[in-house]
């Protein structure tokens, strides 16, 4: 079965209760996990997740085959799948990079430790080498997530603001508005890199990099002609109203098509626009001072998100529900005081291309 709606169809159809109180143990997937996965997906998330490949058995399973995802999940005696967590390639340039997502519970076994014991397993796989760097996005609509990132030796260093919809969250009542995710990152075998520091952002960065124990060597980013064609890539995410933008080099048409971009995302009722950039390159400054005047404000700093590092800029065309924001860290919150200070800064821009509708 390889098509979304015959998926979503069949798991429709299949009425079958998954019952609380079963004992469970928790495992590395095997092929025959593939349809519970896609029961437990569309039991906490209804036919409304984003990625076919978690409704899909087949693509489920070629996927942990060929290590682009590498789930685990926790299966009872009868069979069922009651959790599911994995490491995935996604959105960073770097193929050493996975994202740590995909964090299911069933409601009946949310008092049971799954999760815990999930991310348990999952993460002997950096212990082992198997992965090398994760990130993960925590949601701000509660603190769990939260709370379980910090035992696994990941450390908040972005705020994503309003990335995802509240319909997203619809089935379990979560959310009444935009949820904001935290970003957190681990980085092993890490390797000494160079990192150029935009005079704008240097305070903030330096702060990001504590704790994160990488050997960088710290230089000043420089305000430099930038030349050539910029070399981007979109991911668009319609159904949340977001796009990403990496720019792996930016260059002297960078702000003439950020701001189609802007156009063309604000036109189709786009909401966030998100922009990652390496710090591994003096001209970091000019980029970063591009942007500033078109209105994008701090994210955060993103270890080896490149291979080198990166910084996440942003744009929300609305008015930020930062107030909505909960966040469990006395860090996460300089974080989103850094960034939401930013944000105020931002709202002095007044580039007459960014704010064309």
């Amino acid at each position: 079965m390889s098509n979304r709606e015959e998926a979503i169809r069949r798991l429709r159809e299949d009425t079958r209760p998954i019952t609380g109180g079963e004992q469970f143990e928790v495992r590395f997937y095997q092929p025959e996990d593939g349809y519970g996965v896609a029961r437990l997906m569309y039991a906490v998330y209804g036919d409304g997740y984003p990625i076919d490949t978690f409704y899909i058995p087949e693509q489920l399973t070629e996927a942990n085959r060929s290590g682009r995802i590498r789930s685990v999940v926790a299966r009872t005696g009868s069979g069922e799948i009651i959790g599911h967590l994995a490491f995935y390639r996604s959105s960073a340039p770097n193929p050493d990079m996975y994202e740590v997502g995909q964090g299911l519970t069933l409601p009946a076994y949310r008092s049971c430790h799954v999760y815990e014991r999930c991310t348990e397993l999952l993460f002997s796989l950096m212990r082992d080498g198997i992965v090398k760097h994760s990130f993960g996005e925590a949601v701000c609509n509660h603190i769990i997530t939260q709370k379980v990132a910090g035992p696994t030796g990941m450390i908040e260093t972005a705020l994503e603001v309003d990335l995802m919809p509240a319909s997203a969250y619809a089935k379990e009542e979560a959310s009444s508005g935009r949820v904001s995710c935290l970003l957190y990152f681990r980085i092993g075998n890490d390797q000494p890199r160079r990192l150029c520091l935009p005079d704008c952002y240097e305070q903030q960065i330096r702060f990001m990099l504590e704790g994160c124990a990488l050997e960088r060597e710290i230089v000043p980013a420089q305000d430099l002609p930038l030349k050539h064609e910029s070399m981007i890539s979109l991911d668009r995410f319609e159904g949340a109203g977001v796009c990403r933008c990496t720019i792996n080099e930016p260059g002297e048409d960078l702000a003439e098509r950020l701001a189609d971009l802007e156009k063309e995302l604000r036109s189709q009722r786009y909401v966030v626009l998100q922009c990652f950039l390496p710090l591994g390159t003096p001209a970091a400054a000019t980029t970063v001072e591009m942007l500033r005047t078109a209105g994008f404000f701090l994210g955060g700093f993103l270890p080896a998100w490149f291979g080198n590092d990166g910084l996440l800029m942003q744009k929300r065309f609305e008015q930020p529900e930062f107030d909505t924001i909960k966040l469990y860290s006395e860090r996460a919150g300089k974080i989103l005081a850094m960034v939401r200070a930013d944000w105020q800064r931002s709202q002095e821009c007044t580039t007459p291309r960014s704010t064309e509708t």
